[in-house]
């Protein structure tokens, strides 16, 4: 038994389909097969029953946890020779949403690469729900998220503050307030009244979205109730909603960045910062005291926060 064939059995126990670890993995199915096949003997177990589908038996069950600990050491095990020998080869596993993600990685990662050019960098995207159970199983080594992480034993390094921005598009702001309208955008370019926008339609991210929640209790706040339009999983939607003059969104600031470009004929959007306190939330990342935290780990946070304030 050796760690590719423990990394092949856990992407098949993940999919529970051999086509699809398969092409996660870009081998053959035929030889994926012929992995898990060798491994079974060399156990002497059925890891999967084949019919009427792909499952994993009692065996294959016990050993998606051994298999997760085995690697999660050896992968940690690399991290400290690599530091020791400061030879920094290892891999990288990072824990983001899709939004922020987008926002920070391409102005990060390139600085990272440049300094850890023998560092495998791998990607887990997802909610705020999701990225701590990667964290909480040893799946990934750090994590970028808002504040609060709920986990127990995690420490966290603060990178920055950010206020909640209405996304409004501009033909809103022209329509509700008419020859008033430029002298209202001054106005909430310092923050905005959203009382004033109970008729307009919201487009925003779904609930238990750790961001939703923030703005729904500020909604509440205010006796606010919106016209919601539409719900989604990825604020990029939102955003491109908003640009598109459908709806208003609100979303952290940092999000912006992730702004799509207007389209030809598009009127664009207008930027109102909440500034209520309770909307404010600080972006941190994550990591659990209790695993050891590579040199290259603590350098992508610094790279992070050094992103963030130039």
């Amino acid at each position: 038994m050796n760690f590719q064939h423990l990394k092949y059995f856990l992407t098949v126990a993940e999919e529970l389909n051999i086509t699809k670890a398969a092409e996660r993995l870009y081998i053959s199915q035929q030889s994926l097969s012929n992995h898990i096949g060798n491994l079974e003997r060399e156990l002497g177990v059925k890891l999967f029953t084949r019919s009427p589908k792909l499952s994993l038996t009692y065996a294959g069950d016990l050993l998606v946890d051994t298999a997760t600990q085995i690697l999660d050491l050896h992968s940690q095990y690399l991290s400290k020779v690599g530091d020791i020998n400061r030879q920094y080869m290892g891999v990288l596993r990072v824990g983001i949403s899709h939004t922020c993600g987008l926002a920070l990685l391409p102005d990060i990662l390139p600085k990272f690469h440049s300094e850890f050019p023998l560092v495998e960098f791998s990607l887990f995207e997802g909610n705020s729900t999701q990225l701590e159970d990667e964290l909480s199983h040893g799946r990934t080594d750090l994590i970028i998220c808002f504040q609060p992480i709920i986990m127990d034993g995690v420490s966290t390094v603060p990178l920055t503050e950010q206020k909640l921005v209405m996304v409004v598009p501009k033909t809103f702001t022209d329509r509700l307030f008419g020859p008033q309208a430029d002298s209202i955008r001054t106005q909430f370019t310092q923050g905005a009244d959203i009382s004033q926008f109970r008729d307009a339609p919201f487009v925003l991210i779904k609930r238990g979205n750790r961001t939703r929640n923030i703005v729904d209790q500020y909604f509440s706040r205010y006796y606010f109730k919106p016209n919601l339009i539409l719900e989604t999983e990825n604020t990029v939607t939102t955003l491109a909603m908003a640009e598109a003059g459908i709806g208003i969104t609100i979303c952290p600031e940092l999000f912006l960045r992730a702004l799509p470009v207007p389209s030809p004929g598009s009127a664009g959007v207008d930027l109102f910062p909440l500034t209520d306190p309770s909307t404010f939330s600080k972006l941190v990342a994550g990591y659990r005291k209790d695993r050891y935290l590579s040199h290259f780990g603590e350098r992508f946070i610094q790279i992070a926060h050094e992103t963030l304030h130039s």
